[in-house]
């Protein structure tokens, strides 16, 4: 939830690609101008990313120490900015505040991560004595304002707006190997520990509260609830406007669901306000019994708690996902009928739910496949009303689920909300075909794309996208009814052919060479020509949390894909990428984020010396040497260095290589089943990029470049135990989970099936046993498919099917077989594809926005479908150092 938070931060401020809310151009008439008329002239006032930065001439700040937080909420925000800042200002006390207005409603907003969450001005007393009276003077100045609860902190006194921890200030800071700053504490001892900044109060078990132990602290979830009645059990979720438990009721003996509301959270409608309607709400609709019934409405210490039935079942979302016939390889026409079937069985029903709301004068505003609940013998209820109103006593809201609406304002008049209801009931049409709708607000066409294509590819009758088609229609008054759509399905289902005959994608042609690769780069070339300091081109979120020079995200990683294409790289990037390893800002080390992955590309661009200068570098540092995995951790920087060695023939970095290969043998688990693993926390990652199959691959490179058997043996160890967390899919097929324990099975090359199978590939050519072509053989039906919900590389269906084209290498007596396959999958692909005047773009990280990186956009894309048309090498694999087969097979490649 707190990754999620985060994602959608980003999407706020472009409604096209990924932006950090420092990128806002800010109203300064709203705070900056009021803090400024109160300020001596000999201070500065400057902009940092979303705060302003206020301090005297000649400040020096501590490198950490006592800091105060004060909150605020809208409508009294620049009041409490003026008072603050004159206060702060007599005393010489440095400080910082939110932007403006909207940077204000986005941190007491419910999508903030709620470590931040609340923090309007952060006060820096110069020490604890300065600190102590610092927050004296402001609770004497700003009695009587409130504003939510700094979840980090402790409150001060009876204030409302007044809150502190111990913290950095100029903080001490290390580097991971990705690039991103992890925050320190130094101890008394010198020593250092993370500061942790997650959403409760912690003081150091080396430092006591300077108002002593009997300060009021923020609340701990209580075990007890609405004066001792409810004994909650777990938490399902958190925001920042509270959480949603599960909980036990005492009087009762029944199992319930707690919502709980914080005060001063939310824009216009508040979390608190929000809840108490959305009580409202389920008593008008208690009659009807499609949701859930209402218990109990109270406070309790500041917050609103809403107490409702709880419901056995799935959300809308995990009921297909268990279901859809594409998401088996060798799908039948009886597993689409069957589908069909449950689809209008379980549609129906929310048709007639959606009905039944409306006609007692209630519309639902956020009607989404995770706001409906399916049980059992498909009983449906509608969950989650905060966006709900009723006709005469509530005015819409904002709230929607990307996807599920049509992009026009919240309608005020009930008709038109009932309009944008069947919108929202033909989105979740479109979902059970696919779950692609988070792109639609990028391009509404492809809702109509995807809906021919699957009911091509799956023999769906023609009524379904004629109903999505209708239902969809950009014309509130040409929708339909969501009875009368169903209707129409039900009568459709004598149309859908039975029997065990194979759905129609798997019996058409082979599809032909497709043509995407230049209108995919030209769009990403035309991106560079706008290339700013933070990004070179649009990108994951993830650009702004590191670096933008790395090869997942970065400009390294850009020049990559059109170097392995055999392209012409855009203007500047080379230099982009040159000037970045000039400046000083730390880029960690690793392989898909770092300085590892930065020189594999310089290596292969022809920039042997800045390449091997990058990564000659002093010893192992501890970030990398706890982090095992290839993707970000010692295995890649270690692979990295066996790539310098094979450029360079300098001896130092094969040797620097062998101490990492050491390195993790020694710090490997051992089985008693002969295999080898490498924990991250407390989760037992599996696959390509973080699991014991990528370290394998190093471990492998290892012994063939020393022949030194210990490397064979603890590679093959290593990859026996990612084979050995091996599960089968619908179809039978071999499949892995991203981690051991109840994760999903994926196919995916970062995490899942194709990044273990890819490395098994190379074991295969490497060692020759049959056992590793077995695994292939299993394995090839969880691969050869054509449809997933993202066209990425890491992630999605282009990193599948670079590893069948990596099998179509490996196995060459099947090689018509996987080229098909991964013919099969850049036509999966397709769809996904957005057309813009300056070529074709690809939706990023879970479809929300546009992205031209290599591990969730447009290049990685484009590198594939070149890959499939001009036999390009394998990616960071190392292939052409591997035996003689390999070599002979990508040199014959790469002449055609």
């Amino acid at each position: 939830m707190e990754r999620r938070a985060q994602l959608l931060q980003y999407t706020s401020v472009d409604r096209e690609f990924f932006e950090p809310y420092a990128s806002r151009i800010i109203r300064e008439d709203d705070f900056v101008a009021p803090a400024k008329r109160v300020l001596p002239t000999h201070w500065t006032v400057h902009r940092s990313g979303i705060w302003m930065h206020c301090r005297p001439a000649n400040a020096v700040l501590p490198m950490q120490g006592w800091k105060i937080h004060v909150s605020s909420i809208a409508a009294t925000a620049h009041i409490v900015l003026s008072i603050a800042a004159a206060t702060l200002a007599a005393s010489g006390t440095a400080f910082k505040f939110a932007a403006d207005r909207v940077m204000l409603s986005a941190i007491n907003g419910k999508r903030w991560p709620r470590g931040g969450s609340g923090k309007f001005i952060t006060v820096y007393p110069r020490d604890v004595d300065d600190f102590r009276q610092v927050i004296a003077d402001l609770h004497a100045a700003l009695s009587g304002y409130v504003g939510p609860y700094v979840l980090t902190d402790r409150r001060y006194d009876d204030s409302r707006v007044l809150y502190y921890r111990y913290g950095g200030i100029v903080s001490d800071f290390r580097i991971s190997p990705g690039g991103r700053h992890e925050w320190l504490l130094r101890r008394p001892d010198d020593r250092v520990e993370a500061d942790d900044r997650s959403p409760r109060f912690r003081l150091p078990d080396w430092l006591r509260d300077p108002f002593g132990t009997d300060a009021p602290a923020a609340p701990a979830s209580p075990v007890l609830l609405g004066g001792g009645r409810y004994r909650v059990y777990e938490a399902l979720a958190f925001s920042s406007a509270g959480g949603v438990y599960l909980a036990d009721d005492l009087d009762e003996g029944r199992r319930v669901v707690i919502k709980e509301a914080r005060p001063f959270v939310g824009a216009g409608e508040t979390a608190k306000e929000s809840l108490r309607k959305e009580f409202r709400l389920l008593r008008c609709l208690a009659p009807l019994r499609i949701a859930p019934m209402p218990i109990a409405h109270f406070e309790e210490w500041e917050h609103s708690f809403l107490v409702e039935e709880y419901l056995r079942g799935d959300t809308l979302r995990l009921w297909l996902g268990r279901r859809y016939p594409w998401l088996k390889t060798r799908a039948t026409r009886d597993d689409v009928a069957r589908f069909l079937i449950d689809v209008v069985t379980v549609y129906s029903r929310i048709a007639d739910a959606v009905e039944r709301v409306h006609a007692v004068g209630v519309s639902l505003g956020d009607l989404s496949f995770h706001n409906i609940i399916v049980g059992a013998d498909d009983d449906v209820r509608l969950i989650d009303l905060e966006a709900a109103v009723e006709e005469g006593m509530d005015a819409p809201i904002g709230l929607r689920t990307p996807g599920f609406a049509s992009g026009n304002p919240p309608s005020r008049d009930h008709a038109g909300a009932r309009k944008e209801d069947s919108y929202a009931f033909g989105a979740n049409l479109l979902a059970a075909m696919i779950p692609i709708n988070a792109m639609l607000p990028l391009d509404r066409a492809a809702a109509m794309r995807f809906a021919c294509r699957m009911s091509e590819d799956m023999g769906y009758p023609a009524a379904v996208t004629d109903v999505i088609a209708r239902l969809l229609d950009t014309s509130g008054s040409r929708r339909p009814s969501p009875p009368e759509v169903m209707a129409a399905l039900r009568l459709s289902l004598a149309e859908v052919e039975t029997g065990s005959e194979p759905v129609p994608h798997r019996l058409a042609a082979v599809p032909r060479l497709p043509d995407h690769a230049d209108a995919l780069f030209g769009y990403v070339t035309a991106q560079a020509t706008r290339a700013r300091p933070d990004r070179f081109v649009p990108a994951a979120p993830e650009v702004f949390e590191s670096h933008p020079w790395g090869v997942a995200h970065g400009a390294a990683g850009v020049l990559h894909a059109y170097l392995r294409g055999g392209r012409e790289p855009p203007a500047g990037l080379r230099d982009y990428l040159l000037a970045g390893l000039d400046a000083s800002t730390p880029r960690g080390v690793s392989l898909m984020s770092g300085d590892a992955g930065i020189a594999w590309v310089l290596f292969d661009a022809g920039e042997a010396e800045r390449a091997a200068t990058l990564i000659r570098s002093g010893p192992l540092d501890d970030g990398i040497r706890h982090a095992p995995g290839l993707h970000e951790g010692l295995a890649g920087w270690g692979l990295a260095r066996i790539k310098a060695w094979h450029e360079t023939a300098d001896a130092d970095f094969l040797k620097a290589a062998r101490q990492a290969g050491d390195e993790l043998l020694i710090a490997a688990i051992a089985g008693d089943d002969d295999t080898l693993r490498w924990p991250d926390g407390g989760q037992q990652p599996v696959g390509l990029a973080y699991g014991a199959a990528g370290i394998a691959l190093f471990l492998l490179h290892l012994h063939v470049a020393t022949g030194e058997p210990r490397f064979l043996s603890g590679a093959t160890a290593a990859l026996a135990f990612d084979l050995a967390q091996r599960r089968d899919n619908a179809d039978g097929a071999a499949t892995w989970p991203m981690s051991v324990g109840p994760f999903p099975s994926v196919p995916y090359l970062r995490q899942g099936t194709a990044g273990i199978v890819a490395v098994v590939a190379r074991f295969l050519a490497c060692t020759g046993e049959v056992r590793y072509r077995d695994v292939l053989l299993d394995s090839e039906g969880d691969l050869l498919r054509i449809h997933a919900i993202s066209p990425g590389l890491f992630d999605g269906l282009a990193g599948i099917g670079e590893t069948l084209l990596d099998l179509a290498q490996f196995l060459p007596e099947r090689a018509n077989l996987y080229r098909e396959g991964a013919l099969r999958v850049a036509r999966g692909i397709e769809p996904f594809l957005i057309p813009r005047k300056e070529g074709l773009a690809v939706p990023g990280t879970e479809l929300l926005r546009i992205s031209c990186d290599l591990a969730t956009g447009g290049v990685g894309v484009g590198s594939f479908f070149d890959r499939l048309g001009r036999a390009a090498p394998a990616a960071f694999m190392l292939d052409e150092h591997l035996p003689t087969p390999i070599r002979q097979s990508r040199n014959f490649a790469s002449t055609r």
